[in-house]
């Protein structure tokens, strides 16, 4: 029997993140991977099974600002079926499964019906369980609706698995102890106070009543701040600068 061809995107991809500098170009490059797959949206979230119930959860996302916030504002990511029973499963899976014939709570069915409002109803799981016991889920949409989505996956199910695994490898690199980037970053004292504020939690209106500056120069600054970072928002700038001591809050 002939082996499956991995298929020309696939191969760019994997040889695209070899060459990567930051989180921001890798995202990039998983985006165009998995577009060229047929999927619109994707979300990668690191699980910690020692996560304290108040932090955030770390995901690196292309699905809307207004349903990621609406997302962790709701604290969905404690009570996602996906994220919850994902990582126990070997292969891809559509969201749908993840019930297991378990009748979804309340919240869990506020949670999907608001989804599909925000255009995310229906997806594709990707389990990913790394070296040294790390475990995280990567996530896509495609326009194909419930009966293509799994016309898809029967063609490009062994691709969408590797490049997620190939996207964690690197982004695991990327994230860790620092190493979000491989030159050193330096910030000015005025983007060290904006980036210090908004990881206490202060909104930029806020931040510009300390500081005694306009709300636009504060967002000025961090636009500044997550540039020279090469993040993709302002959550994962403030999650390196404390790794890398930049800041301590």
């Amino acid at each position: 029997m002939e082996e499956p061809r991995i298929r020309p995107s696939v191969i760019a991809f994997l040889d695209q993140i070899r060459h990567v500098e930051d989180v921001a170009s890798l995202e990039a490059s998983f985006s165009k991977a998995l577009w060229d797959l047929g999927f619109r949206e994707w979300a990668y979230q690191v699980i910690r099974t020692d996560a304290l119930p108040d932090e955030k959860p770390l995901i690196l996302t292309t699905f809307s600002d207004a349903w990621y916030n609406h997302y962790i504002d709701n604290g969905y990511h404690r009570i996602d079926p996906v994220i919850l029973n994902g990582p126990s499963q070997v292969t891809p899976f559509a969201w749908s499964a993840m019930s297991f014939g378990i009748e979804p709570s309340p919240d869990q069915r506020r949670l999907f019906a608001e989804a599909a409002e925000f255009g995310v109803g229906e997806g594709v799981g990707i389990p990913i369980h790394g070296a040294r016991g790390a475990l995280a889920m990567a996530s896509m949409v495609s326009d194909h609706g419930a009966n293509g989505l799994d016309r898809l996956m029967s063609t490009v199910g062994q691709d969408v698995h590797l490049i997620s695994l190939a996207f964690h490898n690197h982004a695991r690199e990327l994230l860790a102890l620092g190493r979000m980037g491989r030159t050193t970053v330096s910030l000015t004292p005025r983007e060290r106070e904006c980036l210090l504020w908004n990881a206490a939690g202060k909104s930029a209106w806020q931040t510009a009543q300390i500081l005694g500056i306009s709300e636009r120069t504060v967002y000025f600054h961090l636009a500044n701040v997550r540039a020279k970072m090469g993040v993709a928002n302002v959550y994962h700038a403030v999650m390196k600068a404390i790794m890398e001591g930049m800041i301590s809050p």
